[in-house]
Parts: C-alpha cells; sequence; structure tokens
C-alpha cells in the first residue's frame, strides 16, 4: 500500500470531485480500501491475477459496500494472452511474490496456473488517470515500455520495482527510471527493507537471489 498522502504533499493529493485511480497487481484489496475511505467518490479499476485473493478482492469490495470500483481478474502484460502465474496458489497463501516471471515467482514448493493478460497501455489512453499504481512483481519494466505512449495521460504513479539476479536484462530500475523522467515526471526512489516488504519464510531465497524492492514515486 502506498504511503499516506499527506506524507508526500508535492507527489499526490486530489482535488477533483471522480478521480480514476488504477490499481495494477491490486491483492486483497487493502489499498483499494484507503482510497475508497480518503476519496469516497474515486473511481477505481483494479487488476488481480491470483484468483484466490481475486476472490477475497471481491468479497471486500462488497461486504465493505464500494461503489466505482471495478475488479478484473487478470495479469498486467506488455500483451493481451495467456500466461502462467507462478507462486504461492492457495487459499490462504501470501501472494507477495507471485509473478509472471519464473525468475521471481517460482521457487520450492510453488504451483503455477494459467491467467489471462491484459496491457495497461489499453487503460492508459483516451482518459486522465489521477493516480497509477503498479506493483507487478518483475513486469515493471516491460508494462511501462510498452505504456510509455500513453503515460502522459497520468498525473501521478507509484511503482514497485522488484529485481534479482535473474531479472537484470528483463526488468532493471535504471532503465524504468529512465522510462518514467522521458514520460515528464519527476520522481523519487528508496529501496524497501521493511519487515514486511517479503513474507518471513522467503528471506532465505531473498538473501541467495539478492532480491531486492525498490518503490518509486512520480509526479507531475
Amino acid at each position: 500500500m502506498i504511503r499516506a498522502a499527506e506524507d508526500f504533499p508535492h507527489f499526490f493529493s486530489i482535488d477533483k470531485e471522480f478521480p480514476l485511480i488504477i490499481d495494477c497487481g491490486a491483492n486483497i484489496g487493502v489499498s483499494v480500501l484507503e482510497w475508497k475511505h480518503r476519496w469516497p467518490t474515486s473511481r477505481i479499476i483494479c487488476f488481480e491475477p491470483d484468483p484466490f485473493a481475486f476472490e477475497l478482492l471481491e468479497a471486500n469490495i462488497q461486504k465493505n459496500d464500494l461503489p466505482g470500483v471495478t475488479a478484473i481478474c487478470a495479469a498486467i502484460s506488455d500483451r493481451v494472452a495467456t500466461s502462467t502465474l507462478y507462486g504461492e496458489l492457495h487459499h490462504g497463501a501470501d501472494g507477495r511474490g507471485n509473478s509472471l516471471r519464473p525468475e521471481w515467482g517460482r521457487r520450492e514448493g510453488t504451483l503455477q496456473t494459467d491467467v489471462p493478460c491484459v496491457r495497461l497501455t489499453n487503460y492508459l489512453q483516451d482518459q486522465h488517470v489521477d493516480f497509477l499504481k503498479i506493483d507487478i512483481e518483475g513486469m515493471e519494466e516491460a508494462v511501462l515500455k510498452d505504456a510509455s505512449p500513453n503515460l502522459g495521460n497520468v498525473d501521478a504513479a507509484y511503482i514497485e520495482v522488484h529485481g534479482n539476479n535473474l531479472l537484470t536484462q528483463d526488468n532493471a530500475r535504471s532503465r524504468i527510471e529512465s522510462i518514467l523522467t522521458g514520460a515528464g515526471f519527476l520522481i523519487e526512489s528508496e529501496s524497501r527493507f521493511q519487515p514486511h516488504a517479503l513474507p518471513k519464510h522467503l528471506r532465505d531465497w531473498q538473501q541467495r537471489t539478492n532480491a531486492t524492492q525498490t518503490q518509486i514515486i512520480c509526479w507531475r
């Protein structure tokens, strides 16, 4: 979930009645709940490919009576296709770390399933997006590169960049920052070292693969 808006007054504020927020990697909807509390009339489009997390996402939307939220059970990618999702895929699983990238999501004991994929760029074109969140476990560079022609329609964004020794050719913080600055964003970034960044049982894997997570905030 993004840090509170008041922590970044220069970064993210909304003063319109019906802002549009797009949430790529919504998980069970914690960020959606925060946004609807903060901006009750906001319109939110959220994407989550994990079928078990998506079930809880829909339940949270319904039980909390959140109007204006559209939930789509699909992965955000740079192509419309069916792809394999790797990770902890079962009821009660911790979905942090589930990924279309086997270099990030496939570990000892994990499962896989086929999921539909959609292009983010199709949801950015021809509409103004007040805030964009991207937390898609290693697909950030591919998606942002594909969406770069339409990033000018986005006011502000939060992007979590995932990388390890196997992903350097496909998902690099430096190239992602270049895409964002090329789209006219001002950016700040910091590495995540909080205990909640990854589940505790992934700490050994994190050390073995040199897995990193970087938060990037963007604004105009």
